[in-house]
């Protein structure tokens, strides 16, 4: 038993130093369709993972990206709950904390998203 003791210990700090960003993320589906939603990467993972909805959460489209990737460009996929899917042309600013992208859904349907974190309070 008193082995167990520093080996739970060390699991529990070891998960308390994982990192996590969200950024809020926006966009639209065909013409008028709002979504607003988060992206979020931790630093146990690679892969990082978003979701958006509409504000009647009627629609929502999520998938993962390469949270690791330090690239300004990204293709990232996209699968939504009514069966649509499809690719994001993400473009990132040098910082990779803000971007912008455009796609279509598999039915030809633009889709078009920004992400950015808030602004600081001041």
């Amino acid at each position: 038993m008193l082995r167990f003791l520093p080996v739970l210990a060390l699991v529990l700090a070891t998960g308390a130093c994982t990192a996590i960003v969200q950024l809020p993320v926006t966009g639209t589906v065909g013409d008028r369709t709002s979504l607003n939603g988060f992206a979020v990467a931790r630093s146990d993972t690679p892969l990082g993972r978003y979701a958006v909805q509409t504000a009647d959460r009627t629609l929502s489209c999520n998938g993962v990206y390469d949270a690791s990737s330090n690239e300004p460009r990204m293709i990232v996929a996209v699968s939504c709950d009514d069966g649509r899917f499809g690719a994001v042309d993400v473009r990132r600013t040098p910082d990779l904390m803000s971007g912008t992208g455009s796609g279509r859904l598999n039915d030809g349907t633009p889709i078009k998203v920004a992400f950015s974190p808030p602004p600081k309070a001041e």
